[in-house]
């Protein structure tokens, strides 16, 4: 047992384990007392995840991307909703020699996409293509498409999926990027959408993932990290 899984139990058996995370998460959050003690993942993607600020979400997106090595499932990866390229950094460490799709307006988020909720936001227009090439380093294997989505996936119909991260925060491109991926998806590939539980814009995530995976087959399966993520793996 390491020393950290020690410690979790100790602290179990006296009743001061939540009190520990507690003062940990606000002390120092990088120690990781929440961590998993047993990742399948490697050394360094736990401690990025861990570097986070939201270790919940980038562990379970390390989870399954090693469940996805680990079966051979073939397949691009896909982000949509990237602003400064934070979370397609660590998509790239996990999965370095898959093709990696990343879109985004790149200028926030387009009037025609919002809502009477969010008319006036004006969040994420602080970044750029070039930036985020810069955050990602040379990789080669990195395709950037600038623009409105679903117009941004033109060409891309016959392409196969194994991962898709929907970030969108508004309704209609969450919508849209859930038809487009959705049947292009791998068995066995994941399709995680943030936001689902987060109330801005009406709650525009959660209205869409609920309106199109009412006739699927597939179960929605929420995570507590920060913003209320979903995941769904396909059938």
């Amino acid at each position: 047992m390491t020393q950290r899984g020690l410690a979790r139990k100790v602290l179990a058996r006296l009743g001061l384990l939540g009190l520990a995370r507690a003062a940990f998460e606000r002390i120092a959050p990088g120690l990781g007392l929440g961590a998993m003690e047993f990742p399948t993942f490697g050394p360094a993607v736990q401690r990025a995840a861990l570097a986070t600020g939201d270790y919940t979400r980038y562990a379970s997106l390390a989870l399954a991307i090693a469940r996805l090595e680990e079966e051979g499932i073939a397949g691009a990866f896909a982000e949509v909703g990237v602003y400064r390229g934070a979370t397609s950094r660590f998509l790239l460490r996990c999965a370095p020699a898959r093709k990696l799709y990343l879109f985004d307006t790149f200028e926030g988020f387009p009037l025609a996409d919002r809502e009477p909720e969010n008319r006036e936001d004006a969040r994420f227009r602080d970044t750029s293509a070039e930036a985020v090439r810069r955050a990602l380093g040379a990789a080669g294997n990195v395709v950037i498409r600038i623009g409105r989505f679903p117009a941004t996936a033109a060409g891309l119909e016959g392409e196969r999926f194994a991962f898709v991260l929907l970030d969108l925060d508004v309704f209609d491109p969450t919508l849209a990027g859930l038809e487009f991926f959705y049947p292009r998806l791998a068995r066995g590939g994941y399709l995680l959408v943030h936001d689902f539980n987060n109330p801005e814009s009406n709650r525009a995530c959660r209205r869409a993932v609920t309106q199109f995976m009412a006739d699927k087959p597939e179960q929605i399966v929420e995570l507590p990290d920060v913003w209320g993520s979903v995941v769904i793996r396909k059938s």
